[in-house]
């Protein structure tokens, strides 16, 4: 907990580096980022909005990670889910308590299965899925962007998006559960909680179920896995038939909750990011959300970084750059380690 603590502490000092380099005041610079993030009812929504999506991304990259896969095809898998439920959220006339679960079960499975085909290969044939997740992704970006434009897109704008969903088929705002003055226009639904117990749900997966067990054995090891009567390939299939569920959630519950209608290219490569919020958290389902509540505040305080210090909003583009490759360093750290205690042990064993 300490080390990633450490990371983001480090990463924060670097960026304070460069905006002194170029010029800017980061201490200014900071103080309007945190109260962009943190300061007043408005900011913090926004921050925990922003969080949304890279929790499920978050969490779609790390339950693959615990399984030995890098899932790196998220965005690809978003845009499925997107497009799976705003079909049914613009065509099927229901009552919310039936419409909503609906889109959420379809965007699940568009996304599973989108991972679905990367898994099959993975366990037939050996081949690497970082390769295929990665083709798989810009397939599904590019379809989405076709079925939007030419299929489910709104007659009655030039734009590239699609017909506003029913009102069936929104989230619920926070603020009409919590009337509270508080939460007055703010754009916080319900897709937060559904994101928060989405985590706690994989926790318990990953470690109070077989199915969390064999994924967590094939990740640390698949041939002992194998050896001990696992099914390494089934795992794999299954490891990222639900990591891509989780990533199609992410694209569902941003329709569903935020915007309301399918817009081409809408995601702020969010299925990326979810790299950065998984490393950040140790693929830990519960370090996911303050990973990806970091991150959210970091896109949220930006813009006031922006306007009251005059730093450009780019640099919170080079503070997640800098705490991914802070993160990633740690693993280095970690491997020339182990290659030097190899070392001394074998030289030990020699003499």
């Amino acid at each position: 907990m300490l080390v990633p603590i450490g990371m983001i502490f480090f990463s924060f000092f670097v960026g304070a580096i460069i905006m002194i380099v170029f010029g800017y005041n980061p201490i200014k610079a900071y103080i309007s980022l945190m109260r962009g993030a943190f300061v007043g009812n408005f900011n913090i929504t926004q921050t925990l909005l922003n969080s949304v999506p890279l929790i499920f991304t978050g969490l779609a990259v790390a339950f693959a990670f615990r399984c030995g896969l890098f899932n790196i095809g998220a965005e690809g898998q978003l845009y499925l889910g997107s497009l799976a439920s705003t079909y049914l959220a613009t065509t099927i006339v229901l009552p919310a308590i039936l419409h909503v679960p609906l889109i959420l079960i379809a965007g699940a499975l568009a996304g599973g299965l989108w991972a679905f085909l990367p898994g099959i290969l993975k366990a037939k044939t050996g081949s690497h899925e970082v390769i295929t997740t990665m083709m798989m992704s810009w397939i599904g970006v590019f379809f989405s962007s076709y079925v939007i434009r030419n299929i489910l897109k709104d007659p009655r704008t030039t734009l590239p998006v699609s017909k506003t969903i029913y009102k069936s088929a929104e989230l619920i705002k926070i603020d009409k559960i919590f009337p509270i003055s508080a939460l007055k226009e703010t754009r916080l639904h319900i897709g937060f909680f559904i994101a928060i117990l989405t985590a706690l749900l994989i926790w318990y997966i990953l470690k109070k179920t077989t199915i969390g067990y064999e994924v967590r054995a094939v990740g640390f090891n698949p041939y002992a896995s194998e050896y001990a009567g696992i099914s390494v390939g089934k795992n794999t299939i299954l490891a990222l038939f639900i990591s891509g569920m989780l990533a199609g959630l992410a694209g569902t519950v941003e329709v569903a909750g935020l915007h309301h209608k399918l817009w081409d290219r809408y995601s702020a490569m969010y299925g990326f990011t979810g790299i950065a919020v998984a490393l950040l958290a140790k693929n830990n389902p519960i370090g996911v959300i303050f990973g990806a509540i970091l991150f959210g505040a970091i896109q949220a305080g930006g813009k006031s970084m922006q306007l009251d210090a005059n730093v450009p909003v780019d640099m919170t583009d080079i503070l997640e750059g800098i705490i991914i490759f802070a993160v990633a360093a740690e693993e280095i750290i970690k491997m020339f380690i182990r290659a030097q205690e190899k070392r001394r042990l074998a030289k030990i064993g020699t003499t």
